[in-house]
């Protein structure tokens, strides 16, 4: 094998950064070539690229079938409002009676939930089947839990807050008894009575001197001050003085940060006869409303999912009478127009007509208007659900915009594995996927922190996939490299020096970052092609014209750099030799130009510099200033993020030697314990697990193990902590570098009119029997 010589890896900054950029684009443009990325309408038509288009459906029934009209656009799921007369926001909806009382008693249903501390967002056991297709059969169920439950605990509510009101009434006595306990003050004797003004209070103990300087001054010598140092930087003071000198002496004790206590009724007594008998009381009231919470406790064990399910059907009702203000009504009809996906037609109609019967009339539009206010429904594998929460906290695609969705399921794994890459905790990361799948099929919460952990669980089965394939290419296991020997070759821990004897492979750290390099190109170029996949979809000609323009230059660039030299532009105008094709990825280790893995173009560098490098920027420069500003901006920022983008997919090499870095210091600083052995293994010819290894910790065996205290804690710390880094760097390259290749966003997104449900289960609506004419 051949590796890259010491000259490769002295090359300047500089060019490394330039050469980086271009290998990036090289290497997409080779991966979409051998995917055979499908240009033509069928592909956009069928969205796997593009939101979904949508078209306006229009239903009209008779009014007395309203309800059923909103329970079957409800159960539907995939319909959104469009407000045909521009004032939803302003209409004032007339409620009938039962629907001012489900705002009503949905109140009285919160009141509850706050008072028992249920949490509406979490579900724990099996939903509860509700019959609501009449809101006389929400409210009646809601009515139920309400009289069995409000009484007591309106009961326990209002004992509880009168023994709270008692426990910081008598809190507040002891603490100021303890203040003046110090003093030896009867908290009876504070106040104003007919010739005195006593007081008790605190302030900083720096003060204390000016403030019995400012009182003598003022009643002449005619009061009484007694203070004691505390150690948090205050004294303890108290105040008798004439009661004519009242007013004088307050402002005083104002102006010197004077905070007097105030003495609560009942505090009689000496201080430490208070201070007994308030913390008796204390312990009383504590003791009364820990009673309280442990029959809130029950209630909530025994009514909660019925009180959450009374909730839920509650807000189910509340938007039912909310979406009445889009609804235009006549005389015998009631109409609504809304957005619905295209392709889903067959299914709203057939909804429709099961809930209402053949007393309906549907209609479907594609009007001109759609192409820019429709909003957005992105159409993904629910698999994909954390990817698309990704996307969209981006922002959401327009619809002249690509939904990167399909494509960033494969490409943010996949980079994380390679900045991730380790087979024990890659596997780790899979199996909290696997787990959180499965909790939401069975319908646990994991609360709120590790609810994010649930709700990315697809996700985090993909990135673990990926983190252990980077493992067994580099050959890291739980961040130990004396276990697995990487199938990659090029990165082998150690080489024979051409002697007969291993060394440790000096050139791994350069082929890792040129492997980086490349990976990063892949991405930047692939996502130069989605761009010109747009501007091809809408007939944006120039803006198409530059794209592609700066595809060729950038695969140009890429092939000059290493199809000929990166060491010396000069060489790029040669009119001798030629100039070898770059392929992506299997270059790594073998240097550049004629190296035995570049294919010979038979083109002489002057030539192809003139048509794939200098021909192409020109042609972009000069379609891109025919946009004025925009596009002169937009050159200089290809031109500029060229090179800058490229150079960020370093840090998959950084983080990736960093896990390597951190993982080898603990193995050496902590003492194993136990050093766990692994059998020699092959598969298929492939050897997994060598017979020997070549550790660095001394004393460490020359057979595969695993040091098991280090690879726990490195687990746990380094791991931890890397996956976090690996999670954030990644997401960076996509939303940074990536997607501002191509995607803009801007759009809208699908509001559609759906019940959302934890608790309940809906009845099946049956059929309506055909009896009105729709007019």
């Amino acid at each position: 094998m051949t590796f890259v010589t010491e000259h490769d890896l002295t090359i300047g900054l500089p060019f490394t950064t330039f050469i980086f950029a271009m290998k990036w684009h090289n290497l997409t443009g080779f991966l979409l070539d051998s995917e055979g990325v499908d240009f033509n309408q069928r592909v956009i038509d069928m969205g796997l690229l593009s939101p979904a288009e949508m078209i306006v459906a229009r239903v009209v029934s008779h009014k007395d079938y309203e309800r059923e009209v909103l329970l079957a656009l409800q159960a539907f799921g995939l319909f959104e409002f469009i407000d045909v007369t521009q004032h939803a926001s302003i209409v004032d909806v007339k409620r009938s009676r039962d629907e001012e009382t489900v705002f009503v008693a949905l109140d009285r249903i919160m009141k509850m939930i706050d008072s028992l501390g249920l949490d509406s967002s979490r579900r724990a056991g099996p939903k509860i089947e509700i019959d609501d297709r009449k809101i006389t059969d929400s409210i009646q169920y809601a009515s139920d839990v309400i009289q069995s439950v409000e009484p007591e605990l309106l009961e326990i509510d209002t004992e509880f807050a009168a023994a709270k009101f008692e426990l910081d009434k008598q809190q507040a006595i002891r603490d100021v008894a303890l203040s003046l306990k110090p003093l030896g003050i009867d908290p009876r004797r504070l106040g104003a009575t007919d010739f005195t003004f006593s007081t008790a209070g605190v302030l900083p103990t720096g003060r204390v001197s000016q403030l019995e300087w400012s009182i003598r001054e003022v009643t002449e010598d005619a009061f009484a001050f007694k203070h004691l140092p505390l150690k948090r930087g205050v004294s303890v003071a108290t105040l008798s003085i004439p009661i004519e000198r009242r007013d004088a002496v307050e402002r005083i004790l104002s102006a010197m940060e004077f905070e007097s206590f105030v003495m609560p009724e009942g505090a009689e007594g000496q201080p430490e006869r208070v201070v007994e008998k308030a913390e008796q009381k204390i312990t009383e009231l504590e003791e009364e409303l820990s009673s309280f919470r442990a029959r809130k406790k029950n209630i909530a064990r025994e009514w909660g999912p019925k009180i959450l399910a009374a909730w839920e059907i509650l807000a189910i009702e509340t938007r039912r009478v909310e979406a009445k203000r889009y609804l235009v009504y006549t005389e015998q009809s009631v109409k609504a127009w809304g957005w619905i996906p295209v392709g889903t037609e067959e299914e709203f109609e057939s909804v429709l007509r099961e809930t209402t019967g053949a007393v309906v009339d549907i209609k479907f539009e594609h009007p001109d208007f759609a192409e820019h206010e429709a909003p957005t429904y992105l159409d993904n594998p629910s698999a994909m659900a954390p990817t698309e929460d990704v996307v969209t906290a981006f922002g959401i695609p327009s619809r002249h915009d690509l939904d990167p969705t399909k494509v960033m399921f494969l490409s943010f794994p996949i980079i994380f594995g390679f900045i991730f890459a380790d087979i024990g905790q890659g596997l780790l990361i899979l199996l909290i996927g696997l787990a959180g799948v499965r909790a939401k099929r069975r319908g646990d919460d994991w609360g709120q922190i590790m609810g994010y952990l649930q709700s990315g669980a697809e996700g985090l089965i993909m990135m673990g996939i990926f983190a252990i394939i980077g493992g067994f290419l580099f050959g890291s296991f739980f961040g130990a490299e004396t276990v697995f020997e990487p199938l990659w070759p090029t990165f082998a821990h150690y080489i024979d020096d051409g002697h007969g004897h291993m060394i440790a492979n000096p050139y791994r750290a350069a082929h890792m970052l040129k492997l980086s390099i490349e990976i990063g190109a892949i991405h930047i170029m692939l996502g130069i092609i989605l761009n010109i996949y747009t501007k091809l979809k809408y007939h944006e000609r120039r803006e198409a014209i530059v794209g592609i323009s700066y595809l060729i230059l950038y695969y140009g660039f890429i092939n000059l750099l290493f199809g000929v030299s990166y060491s010396s532009v000069n060489n790029w105008f040669s009119t001798a030799g030629q100039v070898y094709l770059w392929v992506p990825i299997s270059g790594i280790g073998y240097g550049i130009a004629n190296n035995g893995v570049y294919l010979a173009s038979g083109i002489a560098p002057l030539y192809f510099s003139l048509f794939t490098f200098i021909a192409p920027m020109i042609i972009m420069a000069v379609a891109s200033f025919k946009g004025g500003m925009d596009g002169a901006v937009l050159f200089l920022e290809y031109a500029i993020g060229m090179i800058s983008h490229t150079v960020s997919y370093a840090r998959i090499f950084a983080l990736n030697t960093v896990h390597v870095i951190l993982s080898g210091v603990l193995f050496t600083l902590i003492p194993a314990i136990i050093y766990i052995p692994f059998p020699e293994l092959s598969l298929f010819g492939v050897e997994l697990i060598p017979h020997e290894v070549h550790p660095q910790t001394v004393g460490a065996p020359h057979t595969p193990h695993l040091p098991l205290l280090g690879a726990i804690i490195g687990t746990f710390i380094v791991g931890i902590l890397e996956g976090m880094l690996a999670f954030m760097n990644t997401l960076r390259l996509h939303f940074v570098e990536w997607f501002s290749k191509f995607f803009h966003a801007g759009g809208v997104a699908f509001m559609p009119f759906k019940a959302r449900r934890l608790y309940t289960t809906s009845m099946a609506a049956t059929q309506v029997q055909e009896s009105y004419a729709v007019s």
